[in-house]
């Protein structure tokens, strides 16, 4: 499965997140901690009282910025898995709710911010869900029944809508129960800069995208620690 930047969608986030630094210099190091993990934790896990309590941002905003990642996902899971020239809502429906129980299980940890140079970053540790090769194969063979199915003349007399909305629902339903045991790759680490202008401060957007894209794992992934190990630094020491 193929990661694409989120930076489009994350735009608007981005500018719903900008929040109100006050407080003293030293606790930077915690405020900048607890930003970041309400940002994550509304991304993924739809969670919005933190960052409406801690960041004085409200649950519009929140809102827009969970569905931006539910749409994000539900779109790549519709193009992986072929159905992007359906024509049903449904199967939007069908992926976005596939979607949310998938990035319920996401899994991650923020460090305290710490200061390398005039700037500061909080260390992001994630544990890319490997849910994607644990549903290769009951996925596959889901499609090689339908497929004779099809064969057969069973969906001779189906809608397109009809066809691809139960096709859909069962990749769901895969998806969904392999989540109920969600295994995951060996962590990566990803340091994300706070942008701080004085008044206001931010997380880069290029960083939070590298968060997403590590978030889940690519279809054929192998869970190689040392060469896990060997990127988490090259990508802390290229953002130091």
């Amino acid at each position: 499965m193929k990661h694409y930047s989120r930076i489009a969608l994350l735009g608007l986030a981005a500018t719903l997140m900008m929040t109100s630094l006050t407080g003293c210099l030293h606790r930077k190091k915690t405020v900048y901690q607890t930003y970041m993990q309400n940002v994550l934790d509304v991304d993924y896990k739809g969670e919005f009282d933190g960052y409406v309590k801690d960041n004085e941002g409200s649950e519009d905003e929140a809102s827009v910025m969970y569905n931006n990642s539910i749409d994000y996902l539900s779109s790549q899971l519709i193009n992986h898995y072929s159905l992007n020239n359906a024509e049903s809502d449904d199967v939007v429906t069908i992926f976005e709710d596939t979607a949310k129980v998938i990035y319920s299980n996401a899994k991650y940890e923020v460090s305290q911010a710490y200061k390398s140079g005039s700037d500061y970053y909080v260390d992001v540790t994630v544990y890319p869900m490997n849910i994607l090769n644990q549903a290769f194969d009951d996925v596959f063979s889901y499609i090689d029944e339908y497929n004779k199915k099809i064969t057969a003349g069973d969906f001779n007399n189906t809608t397109k809508e009809d066809y691809e909305k139960e096709f859909a629902q069962g990749i769901s339903d895969i998806l969904k129960d392999k989540s109920s045991s969600m295994e995951y790759l060996s962590p990566i680490v990803v340091s994300a800069k706070i942008i701080d202008d004085g008044d206001y401060y931010s997380v880069d957007l290029s960083d939070l995208a590298k968060v997403d894209a590590a978030m889940l794992a690519i279809e054929g992934s192998p869970d190689n620690s040392d060469e896990s190990d060997s990127s988490d630094e090259t990508t802390k020491s290229s953002e130091k």
